[in-house]
């Protein structure tokens, strides 16, 4: 599969993914985590027996958070497979952890933008864990059912403001009750932008860029609405991360605020009344 590909409802079912298998059987509540992988980002949505990862946190000399952490996260929720993995832009803090977990589910599917087709960082990130570009889903904008839920996925252009941040996949999970949206680090001027172009109103947002300054702009949490927000970052980081403009820009607009530095995973549960922080 050479070419960018518009991933429908019809194409997940011929890829063999097994996104709506779970329909068969009685299934647990959608489940959305936000896994605690230190300076970087990994989220596990789990619906209708699929397994979908939002990115797959950093390896670096110090800590390889596919092997040490996603992996072994994602056995203890008893995750037989992966059935895809969106990466959301060229950055190790987000993508660093893929060899290690394509080692574990061999029969994952890898889905990048198709902005990112020529990348020279994205390119070296896929032959290192072992992936041909052949093999990879070069997507373009698009929706995709999983189980009850809606899976809208746009791929911005690669600005010049940029390039790697600003190319990140915008991701959108909602059925009729709870809905979150996933943002990797594209900054404000790429927020502004899909503002603009499609609704992203949703009970849950991951707040781009690990909460800096650059990111999560009023007009942006005023377009998404959120009642909770997720800020995945590091204990301690070297960025300051979470930004205190950002947490002002927040709590100026009333939205609750969890921190995987401070707390560790956060999983939410779809409910009728929306996406629900599941107790410990």
């Amino acid at each position: 599969m050479s070419g960018p590909l518009k991933l429908t409802g019809f194409w997940l079912a011929c890829l063999g993914l097994g996104l709506g298998a779970g329909w068969l059987w009685p299934q647990p509540a959608a489940r959305l985590t936000f896994l605690s992988v230190g300076q970087g980002d990994c989220a596990v949505f789990q619906e209708a027996g699929a397994t979908i990862l939002v990115d797959v946190g950093p390896a670096n000399p110090h800590i390889d958070a596919g092997a040490r952490i996603v992996v072994p996260r994602l056995l203890a929720q008893g995750a037989g497979r992966v059935d895809l993995v969106f990466l959301t832009h060229p950055d190790g803090d987000h993508i660093g952890g893929l060899r290690s977990v394509l080692r574990t589910f061999p029969g994952a599917r890898v889905a990048v933008s198709a902005a990112f087709r020529h990348s020279g960082k994205m390119r070296s990130y896929l032959a290192a864990a072992g992936v041909s570009e052949r093999d990879v889903l070069w997507l373009i904008s698009t929706r995709a059912r999983v189980g009850a839920f809606q899976m809208t996925v746009d791929c911005p252009p690669v600005g010049p403001w940029d390039p790697d941040n600003d190319g990140s996949l915008f991701i959108r999970l909602s059925n009729q009750s709870s809905s979150a949206v996933l943002t990797g680090d594209a900054s404000e001027k790429a927020e502004w932008a899909e503002a603009a172009l499609s609704s992203w109103r949703s009970d849950v947002m991951k707040v781009g860029h690990h909460g800096s300054r650059t990111s999560s702009s009023e007009e942006w949490i005023a377009a998404v609405h959120p009642r909770v927000a997720v800020i995945s970052c590091g204990s301690g980081n070297l960025f300051g991360h979470p930004h205190a403009a950002v947490l002002a820009r927040l709590a100026q607009a009333g939205v609750e605020v969890h921190r995987t530095d401070l707390e560790g995973d956060l999983s939410f549960v779809a409910t009728p009344g929306g996406f629900r922080l599941a107790s410990r």
